[in-house]
């Protein structure tokens, strides 16, 4: 009767071992921008076999980052291994301390920094304060709410139909021409001038009233 128990007992630390491999992977693929990452392996729910020197790896190569994931382990000498586990990442997100109206341009006093979790998060929500300050809003952002960077532009630099300085530079020459700004545009933003009637180019904007083009 001693084999079958001493099998038994095995059998566990086998799949404790597999798990311990499987969050350990998880571990070291989380995101560095999350405060706290937290890890749950679900055991195998059939028995294949000792798994020797298990290697995991991500049978999707598009991974999500956080949530439900399946993670397969390669195994010296038998078949791979698919475990499901669940990653949840705790980390800093903005919100808005106050209401702000339409063309509002934000100021540190007007953020507030929470925890969550960062896989219940809005698409494009903003994790750094710095992101968003200076920057104005597109929309009204209801006091409390996660700020996302859809809500948000640069300060305007250009506007539409202003009068431009159009600036090319390369190797031992520069030049600037006068356009017609056809929209607005914030620093680094590409905007569509107007040279002529019939000639319209894109360039970055470097500064007030000013966008630079490559020839």
């Amino acid at each position: 009767m001693a084999a079958p128990s001493l099998a038994q007992d095995q059998a566990p630390n086998q799949d404790q071992a597999l798990v311990e491999a499987v969050k350990r992977f998880l571990l070291n693929q989380a995101s560095e921008d999350a405060d706290e990452v937290r890890v749950k392996v679900f055991p195998p729910s059939a028995q294949f076999g000792a798994c020797s020197s298990p290697r995991p790896f991500f049978p999707n190569r598009h991974q999500r980052q956080w949530g439900r994931v399946s993670v397969g382990v390669e195994c010296s000498g038998s078949q791979d291994r698919y475990l499901q586990a669940e990653i949840e990442g705790i980390g800093s997100y903005v919100t808005a301390a106050e209401r702000m109206e339409t063309g509002t341009v934000i100021d540190q006093g007007m953020l507030i920094m929470r925890q969550g979790s960062l896989g219940r998060l809005p698409s494009g929500t903003i994790r750094h304060i710095d992101e968003a300050i200076g920057k104005m809003t597109r929309r009204t952002v209801s006091a409390g709410s996660t700020l996302r960077e859809h809500q948000l532009r640069n300060i305007p630099l250009v506007e539409q139909r202003q009068s431009v300085s159009v600036e090319a530079q390369g190797g031992g020459f520069r030049v600037s021409r006068e356009g017609e700004a056809l929209e607005d545009g914030g620093m680094g933003d590409e905007v569509r001038i107007r040279l002529s009637r019939r000639e319209i180019i894109t360039g970055e904007v470097i500064g007030s009233g000013r966008v630079a083009v490559d020839f």
